[in-house]
Parts: structure tokens; sequence; C-alpha cells
């Protein structure tokens, strides 16, 4: 504790000789630790309010770099020191938490952001611009509204069944089944029951028109966007996977190769080999789930509208990977092979079109 006190003495002194200075974001509470080119730290600090905090960024200097964990408020004080010229690096928090020693605590995990950021593996997160997390928000919203419609719709179905009424899945069966239930006097419900269903029935409603009106909002932000034209080129990419990728800006120049791209959103096998043993497992699931989703969903729409009789030469293809792989997993090396393209359009101003010749079945056109 003494050692500590020294170390705090001079705030502007040991703030100017430290090279990287991690923050554990909070609310209100904000815990500092900073270390000199070698490494060592050298100065804590705890800082108290938000505008102590602000005073405290603003009195950087340029040369020090800010590294932070993702997480509520993480975007809005990058921009800010971007604003100000300080370099930030946002880490993921998961990476952050396999550097951290001892109990976890504020102090415990200002420390592991400093030696997460040392981990030349971990990726930073992109600082997004405003508009960028607008369209984010959005996007999770809208995801909201979904689970939320399912979780009602599932309930629906689940209160029915303990009366002895059951009902498929789907959007039809709710929507049309459920109020000719509600209607026949001859259904053994009890009337609480039929009000509470009707009640629930109303809200899936609600909610599914929040889910339209907010994908409407993506169409047309997609339409009125020249990059997001660009991507919907790409067969099984619509408004809905374009909007996302665009607002998590991605900056497809951090990949080396598109493999690597695809590989960032888990659409890959993960591994569990161990000398000249390689074993290949399921497919790893990590980086962002939301639009690795997207993906496979975009896909399997692909699959489904391909014609048995057709002669594209990607049709074909598709048709291979479904009699040899299964439906699933022919989506899956779909939507891969999908990002693989998105990265290439990314750092371009061409766009995808599919060719129907033999010798070159898709290119890329200005």
């Amino acid at each position: 504790m003494k050692k500590h006190t020294t170390i705090n003495q001079s705030l502007s002194a040991d703030v100017s000789t430290c090279v990287n200075v991690a923050v554990d974001l909070a609310k209100k509470v904000f815990q500092v630790a900073g270390e000199n080119a070698l490494g060592q730290v050298i100065f804590e600090d705890r800082i108290k309010s938000r505008e102590a905090f602000q005073t405290f960024l603003l009195k950087l200097p340029a040369s020090v770099t800010v590294l932070v964990e993702t997480g509520p408020g993480a975007q809005a004080w990058a921009r800010l020191l971007q604003a100000q010229g300080n370099s930030v690096r946002i880490l993921p928090a998961q990476h952050v938490a396999n550097h951290r020693s001892g109990p976890k605590n504020d102090r415990n995990d200002a420390l592991a952001i400093l030696r997460a950021g040392r981990d030349c593996a971990i990726s930073a997160v992109p600082v997004k611009s405003a508009a960028a997390l607008a369209m984010q928000a959005l996007h999770r919203a809208r995801q909201g509204y979904i689970r939320r419609r399912t979780a009602v719709g599932n309930q629906m179905r689940g209160l029915l069944l303990e009366q002895g009424v059951s009902m498929p899945q789907g959007e039809m069966a709710i929507s049309q089944r459920i109020p000719r239930i509600l209607e026949d006097a001859t259904q053994p419900l009890p009337d609480l029951l039929r009000e509470l269903i009707a009640e629930l029935l109303v809200e899936w409603v609600h909610l599914g028109e929040r889910v339209n009106v907010l994908t409407g909002r993506l169409e047309t932000a997609a339409k009125n966007d020249e990059t997001a034209k660009r991507l919907m080129t790409v067969r099984g990419v619509g408004p809905i996977i374009a909007t996302a990728l665009l607002a998590k800006q991605t900056e497809p120049e951090r990949f080396a190769n598109a493999r690597q791209f695809a590989a960032y959103f888990g659409l890959v096998p993960s591994q569990h080999s161990s000398g000249e043993k390689i074993r290949l497992g399921k497919m790893s699931k990590k980086g962002d789930a939301y639009l690795r989703s997207l993906a496979v969903q975009g896909a399997h729409a692909v699959l489904r509208q391909v014609r048995p009789d057709s002669e594209q030469p990607d049709d074909q293809r598709l048709q291979r990977w479904v009699s040899r792989l299964g439906r699933k997993e022919a989506a899956v090396r779909l939507a891969n092979r999908n990002l693989r393209i998105l990265w290439r359009l990314l750092q371009n101003d061409q766009t995808y079109r599919r060719q129907p010749g033999n010798s070159q079945e898709a290119a890329m056109s200005h």
C-alpha cells in the first residue's frame, strides 16, 4: 500500500513516462494502470467520477496509448481519445480475462488489460463511428424483438399443449390457428387462459410489426449506401447482412487473406491437433455470432431456391455440396464462401456477378 501511495504522488509526471495506460471502465469508477517501455507498472489510480476521468484523459500526452476492453462506453471514450490524438485499442473482453491473475477486481482487471495489450495475437476491436453504432443499434433492437417474439410464440404453444391442444411451429400456425382456437367454444380452455393467450397474441403481433419497421429502415439504409448495394450483388447477401457487416466496420485490411476473414466469424472447423495428428472438429463458432447466423440463414435461402435442373455452374456446385455433405453443412460452406467474396468487395469498388460460362464461374466487375 505504501508503494502504491508513492507511485501516485505526481500524477502528470507518472503519466508522461507511461507508454501504455490501461483503463477498467465502469459507469462511475475507473481503475487506471500505466506501464513504461520495459513493461513495468509505474502508475495506478482509481478515479471515482466521469468528470474526473474525462479530465484525466484530456491531460494524457499524445504519445500514450490507451487500452480498454470491450463493454458499454468503450466506443465513446475511444472516439474522444482519437479526437485528441491518442492511439487507443479496444481489446475483446474474453481475451483480457485470459490474462487476469488473481481474483476478479478492478485493479486486477486493469493489470490484465495491460498484459493483454502486449499479446500480439489479440486483435483490437475497430473504433466505430457514431453512424455505425446507430446502425448497430437498429440491428440489436431488431434481434431483440425477434427473440422476444419467438419466446412469446413458444409460450403460447406450450400453454395450449398443457390443455391438450397441439400446434405446429411457424408463424402461419400462430397467426391463423390460435385465433380460431380462441373463438372455438368447443375447445376445453378455461376463460382465464383464453384471455391470457389473447393478450400474448396481441403482444406477438406487435413485436412482429416492430420487426417489420426496423427491417424496412435497414432496407432503406442499404439502398442508400453504395457499398451495401455492391455487397448485395453476392448471392445470399441481402440488406440485413450488408448493413450488419458495414456497422461492424471490420477493417478487412487487417486480414491477410479471405480465409482469415471467414475464420474471424467462426465459419471454420475447430482444431484439436497435436504433432502430426490433425483433428478437425465441428464449426468453431468464434467471433460475431449474429453475423455468422445471418450468413448461414442467407445460404439456406439460396439452397432452397436452387433448381434441380439448373445448368448454372454455381447451382451445380451447390447441388454437389448438398448431395455429398447434407444441406446444413452445404449452407455453412456457402456462407464461408460468401464471406470470402465480401472481404474482397470491401476493399475495392467492384461488384460481384455470376457468369454462366464453364471456363469462369464468377467474376468481379467494375
